[in-house]
Order: structure tokens, then sequence, then C-alpha cells
């Protein structure tokens, strides 16, 4: 858990050199991310939970097309998109990807993979905590990570449409 929130960080201060470096301000990500106000930006960029969904939306509005990091692990996102309606199918397809392939239900894991171990590699209080945050419009960074390495990928990929998110990482 400590190495997932460590890289929370280490996403965060790249996350604010892509912005700086593309001439974008907090005032100018808070409506396309959806936020009230440049100071929940400035928050979103410093908390514990950083949400994937807004990280894929930063990195389409700062022309982003990787983000690469090398500590606590090799970690790499790659975004074509170029649009936010974009980046939420990304997310959807992403959130879909998991589950056990043949199956209908919503939500199966894999075999040998259940929510509370989820939980528990990702720094949830339970299961159903992870599940729920899972399909929520602010899923957390640790939870995506944390969930790919227990599945033991080291390269996810997944496409909708002409949009692509490839996520690479040491497992």
């Amino acid at each position: 858990m400590e190495k997932l929130t460590d890289l929370v960080s280490a996403l965060q201060v790249q996350l604010r050199a892509e912005m700086a470096r593309a001439g974008v301000s907090y005032e100018d990500a808070a409506g396309p991310l959806n936020y009230a106000n440049k100071s929940s930006i400035a928050r979103l960029l410093i908390k514990d939970r950083m949400s994937f969904e807004d990280t894929i939306k930063l990195m389409v509005l700062c022309k982003t097309p990787a983000i690469t990091l090398t500590k606590p692990f090799r970690f790499k996102i790659e975004v074509k998109a170029s649009t936010m309606a974009q980046a939420d199918a990304l997310m959807d397809a992403l959130r879909v990807s998991v589950f056990k392939e043949g199956t209908t239900e919503r939500y199966r894991l894999p075999d040998g993979l259940s929510w509370e171990r989820v939980a528990e590699h990702s720094g949830f209080d339970s299961g159903k905590s992870a599940r729920k945050s899972w399909f929520l419009l602010q899923t957390p960074v640790d939870l995506v990570v944390g969930l790919l390495r227990l599945l033991g990928k080291g390269e996810h990929e997944v496409r909708e449409g002409s949009a692509r998110l490839r996520i690479t990482q040491d497992v």
C-alpha cells in the first residue's frame, strides 16, 4: 500500500509539471474536469486519493500522450484521446475489461481474485467499498493500479473507437 501512495504522489507531481509545460492553469482545468473552481483542482493534485479519470482527463487537456514514472516502481500511462468524452469512454472500457471473460455478471472478477483481496492490496476498508469505488466516477489511481497488479498484468490496454488507454507497470 505504501508504494501505491508513493505512486499517486509521484503521478501528481508529474501532472502538475505537465500542466505547467502546457500552460494549463488550475482555473483552465476546473471546467473540463467538472470541478467548481481552481482550488478544487489544487486539492485534487495533493490529496491521497487521486482519481484515474482525472489523471486521464488532465493528460488529454495538456495534450500529454504518456506519463512515465520510475519510482516507486516502473509505471506508464499512455492515452490516445482528444476529448473528455473519449476519456470517459476509455474509463468505462477499463472498468469492464477486468471482469471474468465469458460471464455477464457485472462484478465478477477472474477466478482466484476477490474484491476483499483487492481491498487489502489497495488500502480499502472492505471488498464492498473497493467494488463500489471501481464503478464510481472518481475511481482512485491506487485501486486501478492495485487491481491490475493482482491480475498479474504488466500491460493492460483498452480501446474505445479511435481512443486508446495503455497502462504498463512492473508486477
